[in-house]
Order: C-alpha cells, then structure tokens, then sequence
C-alpha cells in the first residue's frame, strides 16, 4: 500500500507554509515513518523544522483506493514567524484560503480548528 504525507503548518491569523506553491508533500518509502518522512520533508522543502506526532486527517487515494494521504500535523503558531536564517528560499507563507481546492486539506483544518488531531505510531 502507497502512503504519501501532505505536512501542514498553519498560523492562528490565516496563514499556511507552502513550498513552491504547494503543501511539503512526499511518499513515504516502503516500511518507512510517516512523521519522520514528514518532519525531513518539512525541513528539506521548507527550512523549517518540527517535531511531527500527529495527523489531522488520513483519506484513502488510488484507483482502487489502495493507498493512503496523511495530512500531518506541522505545527500551529500564532502569526507568521520572523524570517530566520533557517528560511528555504522556496518557501513562503501564504493566506490559507489558497487552499479551497483540496477535500483533505479542508478537513485537516476543520479538525484543527476543531483541535482534533490522530496520534501517529511510534517509530
């Protein structure tokens, strides 16, 4: 089974982290970590680093719905950070509502708003 992660950091004003536009997304490896892919996807993409233990969401994807999306929980600040040393150059913060599209994502933020999250299985 193919299981592919989206990491979602959002702010309490509005905001989300995107890297070129998009979520930090990936696949997990076969028998791989899916918080461990996502904090070293969070960090590759985005230069920002977080400790991933919780998902918002997980829906099932594929043709015969054989995998899974696991939306991750990256982190909530309160306003968009200050610029750091550690900020990627393609990565920016974006105004949440560019994200109307994605049934998944809408749902994660739902929950989050909700503060209802998954515990992820310990490595």
């Amino acid at each position: 089974m193919s299981q592919q992660v989206i990491v979602l950091v959002i702010t309490r004003n509005g905001y989300v982290l995107l890297h070129r536009d998009q979520l930090p997304q990936a696949t997990v490896p076969n028998h791989g970590n899916l918080a461990l892919t996502g904090r070293l996807t969070l960090a590759r993409q985005t230069g920002h680093l977080a400790d991933i233990t919780r998902a918002w969401t997980v829906r099932s994807i594929g043709p015969d719905n054989d995998g899974e999306l696991w939306v991750l929980d990256g982190g909530v600040h309160d306003t968009v950070p200050d610029a750091t040393e550690d900020t990627h150059p393609h990565a920016r913060w974006a105004p949440i509502t560019t994200l109307t599209e994605n049934q998944a994502i809408q749902e994660a933020l739902e929950a989050a708003d909700a503060g209802i999250s998954v515990q992820l299985p310990a490595t």
